[in-house]
Parts: structure tokens; C-alpha cells; sequence
């Protein structure tokens, strides 16, 4: 379906990296990779190629790639080739044409000049409802009979979108070349972005005022099995007062070796709010790395640091789990009998099920005296 590709001379315009990377960044390299890409319009994979513009710092700063412009299985449609661009987050930029082509709509009517507009707001939605939508539901026969259709491509039982969600009479094409910029193309230009940056450009980019690139850089250096002590430390200085990063940062952690698993999940849990502790409790929940019990009681003399009852409650969850009856959260855990009696509750049926003190257990059963109408 792809095999019209050819190169155009079509003027480029870099965009711009991260900061460090000014806007007059030239370019002076071209990659090109050849992707297998599913578009729900067709029944197979798609190989295309895609072309991964670099400046003179070697940092990729834009992609573009030729794609059909309509999908069109009964072969009674015009197809032409759209060059569309991404910036090297995989965000679609624009689309362009061949100069004096045309796009066109149901029965060769061709794109009027706010028709072309109209498409790149489309395209730059990417959450259109052309995402939900089904190729067959856009690819039904047309009602001859009915005058006026919304959209000349869909029928009388078809798909009837908003005016302002597609070019009326170009439904069609419109689903083509949207999911071709808001598809699997973005994760494919992710991960191409990673591969050509080296170890310490990653690492920049892990603190980089667009948080986007968190994402892929740790991705990358995951691939790599990268875990030198400059990343670590950054990784958890970033988990620790982003809560954006921190579900990536425990995917990174969670296949790293045991050691920096629980130091930087002990660190991160330790300097985090209550997002990051949350986190840090429920990878240690369900994580294969394993913890020796002085390890939780080091956490468990944090205790009175966790401000709400969710905090609490699972970080009382995974002593069960984890370290039951250890002295030392037991100790940690009575003051909480004095807390706001949510907090206090839920500390009263953790210890009631623990090895206690006779102290201890003395406080317990005074507790459930007091509170045993509400227990």
C-alpha cells in the first residue's frame, strides 16, 4: 500500500530539542529506518520508512515520513503521498503535499483552502474520535438516495461525526492520516529518539524541564542495562519530587538488581511525598526483589511521617505481608493508637493480630473498650 514513496525536496524545519538545544539548529545528518506499523485500516503490518532528522550535536530534532493519503480498499479513491512531521517526542507537527497536489473528498470533489486547515487541527487531536472509530464504520456504502449526507463517505447506517471532527465528504481520509500521525508511529519515534543519544545526553534528559522525555530516556537506559551511580542518584533525586516520573522510575527500578532496587525505593520512599511513598510501599508489596527484616523496620521509624490514613493503611498491609510481628513496627505502630481514630483503627487491627507485649496488649484492650461501638 506504501510502495509510492520517493523523495521530495520539500523545505524542512527543525524543531527544537530541549533546552540547551537552541531554535536555529541546523540540520546535518538524515537517518532513514525502515518500521513494521499496524494501521487499523489495513489487514496486515505496514512497512514504511521514516526519516530521523539530526542537528550538528548528533540530537534528532525532527522526523517526517510519506504516507498515503486515503486507505481505500474497493480502489475507487485517489491516492496521493502526504508527508507528515513529528517533532522527537512523536507530537505530529504538520502534513505537506507535493507542490500542486490536491486532496480530494467523495466523487473527486478536491479540498477547498479551509478544508486544508481544518485537517491539521484534526491531525493535531489526538484524542479525535477518529480513535475510537472503526474502519468499517467510516467505509460504508453510500445511500444514493439520500440528499444532503453529512459526510458523502459515510451512508445512511455509517458513523455521523461533528462537523468540526472531520472534512465533510472526506471522512475517510481523514481516519487514514490520523492514524498515521497519532498511532503506533509515536512510540516507533520514541524509541528511535533514545537509540542515537548517547548515555550522558540521557541522562541530561532525565532532568529536563519537558518531563516527556523522562520517559524515553529511562526507557533507553533500562534497554541498556545502564545503572551507573550518576543515573541512580538522578533518577531518585527526579522520583522524588516529580510525581509525574515515578510510575517509570519504579518500572526502571524494578528490573535493576536487588541492591539499587531497595536503596533507591528506601531513598525515594524516605525524601518523597505522598505520592512517592504510596508508590515506593506498593512496589515493595509485590516486588521479587526480596527485603530482610531489618529493612522494613528501618522504614517502619518512618512511620509517623505518613500524614493520611491510605498511607497508613498500606504501609501497615505490607508489615503483614512482609515483616509480621516485629518488634520494632509494633513499637513503631502503638502511638498511632492516639491518632485520629481512622488511623487509629486501622493501627488497633494491625496490632491485634500481632505478637505484643503485655504493655502493649494492655493498650490494645483499652483501646477496644473505649472505641468497641465503633470498631
Amino acid at each position: 500500500m506504501i510502495h509510492f514513496i520517493k523523495t521530495y525536496s520539500w523545505l524542512l524545519i527543525p524543531l527544537l530539542l530541549w533546552s540547551g538545544i537552541k531554535s536555529n539548529s541546523v540540520i546535518y545528518k538524515t537517518n532513514q529506518y525502515t518500521i513494521s506499523i499496524n494501521h487499523p485500516g489495513e489487514t496486515a503490518p505496514i512497512e514504511v520508512f521514516i526519516h530521523q532528522i539530526l542537528d550538528k550535536n548528533a540530537l534528532p530534532i525532527e522526523y517526517y515520513m510519506d504516507v498515503p493519503s486515503v486507505i481505500c480498499l474497493e480502489k475507487v479513491c485517489k491516492v496521493i503521498p502526504v508527508r507528515l512531521f513529528w517533532n522527537n517526542l512523536g507530537e505530529y507537527q504538520k502534513y505537506e503535499l507535493e507542490k500542486g497536489a490536491t486532496l480530494e473528498k467523495y466523487k473527486a470533489d478536491v479540498f477547498e483552502p479551509q478544508d486544508y486547515s481544518k485537517l491539521q487541527n484534526i491531525l493535531s487531536d489526538d484524542d479525535s474520535p477518529f480513535k475510537e472509530v472503526y474502519y468499517n464504520e467510516i467505509l460504508t456504502v453510500v445511500d444514493e438516495n439520500v440528499e444532503n449526507d453529512v459526510d458523502a463517505v459515510s451512508g445512511a447506517t455509517a458513523l455521523v461525526l461533528d462537523e468540526e471532527d472531520t472534512v465533510p465528504g472526506a471522512a475517510l481520509g481523514c481516519y487514514t492520516l490520523w492514524h498515521w500521525a497519532n498511532g503506533e508511529i509515536i512510540d516507533e519515534i520514541k524509541k528511535l529518539t533514545g537509540k542515537v543519544l548517547s548515555d550522558s545526553q540521557l541522562i541530561r534528559a532525565l532532568t529536563d524541564k519537558n518531563r516527556k522525555y523522562y520517559s524515553i530516556a529511562i526507557k533507553e537506559l533500562e534497554n541498556r542495562k545502564n545503572i551507573s551511580n550518576v543515573l541512580i542518584t538522578t533518577i531518585i533525586d527526579e522520583a522524588s519530587i516529580d510525581d509525574s516520573v515515578v510510575k517509570s522510575t519504579f518500572k526502571y527500578l524494578e528490573k535493576s538488581s536487588s541492591k539499587v532496587y531497595l536503596n533507591a525505593t528506601k531513598a525515594i520512599f524516605s525524601n518523597g511525598k505522598k505520592i512517592q511513598k504510596l508508590a515506593a510501599i506498593r512496589s515493595l508489596r509485590y516486588s521479587k526483589h526480596k527485603a530482610k527484616s531489618s529493612y522494613f523496620n528501618e522504614l517502619s521509624n518512618q512511620i509517623s511521617s505518613l500524614k493520611s490514613f491510605q498511607e497508613i493503611a498500606v504501609f501497615l498491609d505490607l508489615m503483614e505481608s512482609k515483616n509480621p510481628n516485629s518488634k520494632t513496627v509494633i513499637q513503631n505502630t502503638v502511638p498511632l493508637l492516639k491518632s485520629d481514630f481512622i488511623i487509629a483503627r486501622r493501627a488497633y487491627w494491625f496490632l491485634k493480630n500481632q505478637k505484643l507485649t503485655s504493655s502493649q496488649e494492655k493498650l490494645v484492650k483499652e483501646f477496644h473498650r473505649k472505641h468497641q461501638n465503633s470498631l
